[in-house]
């Protein structure tokens, strides 16, 4: 099987240099069904998940941004206390090094717009001195697949990188199931 690897941050700015408060990424086949995976019960070996410090990133150069702040204010209590929880972050470096290796059985690198989680990615992993685990032809869109059909995505209840990792990976699915319909 080609591997496929959803990506997605959540970070303290909507900039290609923003600081990352968590990354998410989940290994899958487009080709199976993962709409009944429990939360929070995803298999071991097809999960990457670290809360990062955020310390770490600014000394790096990553940006926060007041707006971006001020939106997490906003939202519920358990999804500030997970992006924002102090216990289990680690120093970005460590973070980016572990993601890479997750990802290299990988193929195809799936995000919600190519032009944010792996931009940013691909910001860090330079800044690092490092390549990113992708070739730039090889990443791949939600957004413009699920224009083409309606993805029948699971409600975004939790804002976490690997709860929107899954139900973006949900929606990819049912794309593919439909699309070879036809």
């Amino acid at each position: 099987m080609t591997q496929h690897i959803m990506i997605d941050l959540e970070t303290l700015a909507t900039t290609i240099d923003a600081n990352v408060l968590t990354i998410g990424a989940i290994k899958f086949d487009p080709k199976e069904d993962y709409s009944n995976w429990k939360w929070g019960e995803y298999p071991k070996t097809q999960v990457f998940y670290r809360r990062v410090d955020p310390e770490s990133g600014s000394k790096i150069g990553l940006k926060n941004d007041d707006e971006t702040i001020a939106w997490w204010s906003q939202q519920s209590e358990e999804v500030r206390n997970e992006a924002f929880a102090e216990e289990d972050r680690y120093p970005i470096d460590q973070v980016m090094k572990d993601f890479y290796k997750f990802c290299l059985p990988g193929k195809y690198f799936w995000a919600q717009g190519v032009a944010f989680d792996t931009v940013i990615c691909e910001q860090i992993f330079k800044k690092l001195k490092r390549g990113a685990p992708w070739m730039f032809y090889n990443l791949r869109d939600t957004r413009t697949l699920f224009d083409v059909r309606d993805p029948k995505m699971p409600s975004a209840r939790h804002h976490h990188a690997l709860f929107d990792c899954w139900r973006q990976i949900v929606g990819v699915q049912n794309v593919y199931r439909e699309i070879n319909k036809n």
